[in-house]
């Protein structure tokens, strides 16, 4: 009886392994798949996040870049003219404030101090005016 027992679990035993051993290549086969897919899936958002990076960086270069030559345009103007405006400050300020902000150089730093040490004229609300005061 225990004999009958034994070789009834045995073969059972054999039935599940052998069904087991008949699903695991599929399902294996099937997992791999998915995996291989999710990896390729996962280089291709490296490599867009990678050229987005690059790109943002570039930009950034860019604005500082834009930036840089506006200031330097601006003070450079406002130096041989000898004198500044209310308006021509306010601007110098925004302008220069953005580029500090994203690591401007010192070089237009100091062109940006020796504008601000300049004489202030008031042309009367309008850029270039007749109505000049402060003039030296």
């Amino acid at each position: 009886m225990w004999l009958e027992r034994a070789a009834a679990v045995l073969s059972a035993a054999v039935l599940v392994l052998t069904a087991l051993s008949l699903a695991v290549p599929p399902v294996r086969g099937f997992l791999l798949g998915r995996l291989k897919r999710r990896r390729k899936r996962a280089a291709r958002a490296e490599t867009t996040l990678s050229h987005i990076a690059e790109r943002l960086g570039l930009t950034e270069l860019a604005c500082v870049t834009l930036l840089h030559d506006r200031l330097f345009n601006a003070c450079t103007e406002a130096l041989a003219r000898g004198w500044t405006t209310t308006g021509e400050i306010t601007n110098l300020h925004h302008l220069f404030d953005v580029y500090h902000k994203m690591g401007g150089n010192s070089a237009a730093a100091a062109l940006y101090r020796r504008a601000l040490t300049l004489p202030v004229r008031d042309l009367g609300g309008e850029e270039g005016g007749p109505n000049e005061k402060n003039q030296p």
